[in-house]
């Protein structure tokens, strides 16, 4: 039997009554609260012992009540559940007088003017009915917009939000024939549903927020797959809101039960493909949260294992990341490598990864593919750059180290040289030998020379330039011999211009070393470049030609004396 809050005690015996009003008289009930909607307990201290109770009221009904002092089998009211009730009864009635005393001084401050608040306070409620059926036939707006609100009052509906949607959602919402009257009057039902979303959260009223996000999700994502531009980002932003609040669940203190039904409802909707691709971050996070659990492990590979091939590109994500979760990047790796002949499906997973916190099996996955699979520029830099992220913000210094380095090599630039420079701090020397290591066993002279020029190595840097016998390598870093070290730079060009003359002959030849030294005298260097000439005119003694063909290096008044003094 259902009892009224306000004469409940008329319908229990007078020895449980006069016990409860003790108890209340001597302050014996603490810690009233209202845990959620309806549902209140409160901590009760009587004659046998302190006990918690718990009642359910809606709104003046009394629905259910439980007291620790029960035992089994017991359904009649203790004292300390009537005291409970009697207690809250006084606290409702409180809150009533002060709400009435509020809406009085309102009214005496407002009688000036007629607001909404007056003419609520004296309509009654059958005039104000009467309104509201009235005014809800003229106008299909506020009749929507009053279906919308008051929908979760309907008692005897499995799920009235859903009923309030088909209502405004067309049969064929395509984006051409979705006409903007029915747009604008679904998009005001989304915002009012999630508004409801919004306070039902705040009043920790889980149920109905799972059941207002769950008919946001079902209803619309269907819909985004088929309309374009603002009508579809507007219901976009709709549908991620509904998410989010549903997301919110798994951090607040709901039941097991609809924590389940909350997982098994966004898995169901991603098998089906409805969740646009804006979302596959935000569902791949509350999916794959769960994956270290068995039984949702096997629910995501049996998803996968059954998808139609080719695996849609979430399924595959879904997949993917709740290896990760389980600490498994060898398996990410296994199975992406049945995507080797799809670059784009490579890079976009592990950018996916790495958007969805699965950092490791990410950064892993990409060192693995990046040697191995020929991606394009831009994929190759979208994946290094989401690598270098991660160990950035993992503060990870030698994996930094090795992305820049990598970058360095591949581009030539600099800035990567200065950067590694600067995470490597105090262990340089020891970082810059063990790269100078790997690049001589690669037989990379030209990266070597980079690195010795940069580091100032000049020795080292001579040695290996003596070694290579390439002219033009050796213009490269000519400069940083000048002026301290003409002798050596002067020795090179003899040397190696030499060496050419040695295979070639005739014009052609002389026109090849005259265009070797022409760098050097844009450079002001004709002195060295005059003792380069004399040095080959000496050794190529049978080319009686060559000393004039190279004076036209000069100017014609100097041309006749250049070879018998200096100019």
């Amino acid at each position: 039997m259902k009892l009224w809050l306000k004469d409940f005690e008329h319908h229990i015996s007078a020895t449980t009554w006069a016990a409860a009003d003790d108890i209340v008289q001597a302050g014996g009930v603490k810690a009233l609260r209202e845990v959620e909607k309806h549902f209140w307990v409160a901590s009760v201290e009587g004659t046998d012992g302190t006990f918690e109770v718990e009642t359910i009221i809606t709104p003046h009904k009394i629905k259910a009540f439980t007291c620790e002092c029960w035992t089994e089998g017991r359904r009649l009211m203790c004292p300390h559940i009537a005291a409970a009730l009697l207690k809250l009864r006084q606290f409702l009635e409180q809150k009533q007088e002060e709400r009435k005393a509020r809406a009085e001084e309102r009214a005496g401050t407002e009688l000036s003017r007629i607001t909404v608040a007056n003419v609520l306070d004296h309509a009654t409620p059958e005039a104000l009915a009467n309104f509201v059926q009235e005014y809800a036939r003229r106008d299909r707006d506020f009749a929507l917009t009053l279906k919308t609100w008051f929908a979760g009052a309907v008692s005897n509906a499995e799920n009235p939000f859903a009923l309030v949607l088909d209502s405004v959602i067309p049969k064929s919402p395509a984006d051409k024939s979705f006409r903007d009257p029915d747009f604008r009057r679904l998009r005001t039902t989304l915002e009012d549903l999630n508004k409801q979303l919004s306070l039902a959260i705040e009043e920790h009223n889980y149920p109905t927020c799972f059941q207002l996000a769950a008919t946001i999700l079902q209803k619309v994502n269907p819909l985004l797959s088929k309309l374009e531009g603002q009508k579809r980002l507007q219901l976009l932003q709709q549908c991620q809101n509904a998410f989010y609040h549903l997301a919110k669940l798994q951090d607040e203190p709901v039941s097991p039960e609809l924590r389940e039904n909350a997982w098994h409802l966004v898995l169901g909707i991603a098998e089906q493909g409805h969740f646009p691709s804006e979302m596959t971050v935000p569902v791949l996070l509350f999916l794959s949260r769960e994956a270290t659990k068995e039984d949702k492990f096997r629910r995501i590979s049996h998803v996968f294992d059954h998808a139609p091939s080719p695996v849609s590109p979430f399924i595959l994500h879904l997949f993917i990341g709740a290896l990760a979760r389980r600490n498994s990047p060898e398996a990410v790796i296994r199975v992406l490598e049945e995507y080797a002949a799809k670059p784009a499906v490579i890079r976009d997973a592990i950018v996916v990864l790495a958007q969805a916190r699965c950092s490791e099996a990410a950064f892993r996955a990409g060192e693995y593919f990046l040697p191995q699979i020929k991606f394009t520029i831009g994929q190759r830099r979208e994946l290094e750059d989401t690598l270098l992220a991660i160990a950035r913000t993992g503060g990870d210094p030698a994996r930094q180290i090795n992305l820049l380095w990598q970058r360095f090599l591949q581009s030539g630039n600099f800035e990567y040289y200065g950067e590694i420079k600067h995470i490597a701090g105090k262990d340089w020397q020891s970082e810059l030998k063990r790269r100078l290591s790997e690049l001589h066993k690669r037989g990379d002279e030209r990266m070597i020379a980079v690195v010795l020029a940069a580091e100032g190595q000049k020795a080292e840097l001579a040695q290996l330039l003596e070694k290579q016998g390439d002219l033009k390598q050796f213009q490269i870093y000519e400069n940083l011999f000048l002026p301290e070290d003409k002798p050596f730079v002067q020795d090179r060009y003899v040397e190696l211009l030499s060496a050419y003359l040695v295979e070639h002959f005739g014009r052609p030849a002389s026109d090849h070393v005259r265009e070797s030294l022409a760098g050097l005298m844009q450079k002001g260097e004709s002195q060295l470049v005059i003792n380069i000439i004399r040095a080959l005119a000496a050794r190529f003694g049978d080319r009686p030609s060559l000393p004039e063909e190279l004076a036209e290096l000069f100017p014609k008044s100097k041309r006749k004396t250049l070879l018998t003094m200096d100019v």
